[in-house]
């Protein structure tokens, strides 16, 4: 019964959601408005990077740094030549 709670939590989490061109997870989505950053505004993850920089140039968020790496992987693995 616990590991079914936890499995369900896993997959709430991780469920992509598609924004303007591209997908974010529940997760993600979850820290960028505990962050005020306006994704649903964003035509690229590049933009929401952008974003995400900015506030970590002044303040160190563990969470946030998270999201920030795992979209950085998403956008060199869609954007760039291999």
């Amino acid at each position: 019964m616990k590991y079914d709670k936890m499995i369900n939590e896993f997959q709430k989490e991780n469920k992509k959601v598609k924004i303007n061109n591209f997908y974010l997870t529940e997760y993600q989505i979850r820290i960028l408005r505990k962050y005020q950053i306006p994704y649903e505004n964003c035509h690229s993850i590049k933009e929401i990077l952008f974003y995400i920089e900015e506030i970590l140039e002044t303040e160190e968020y563990e969470d946030l740094e998270n999201v920030s790496a795992s979209l950085g992987e998403v956008d060199y693995y869609q954007n760039y030549n291999k």
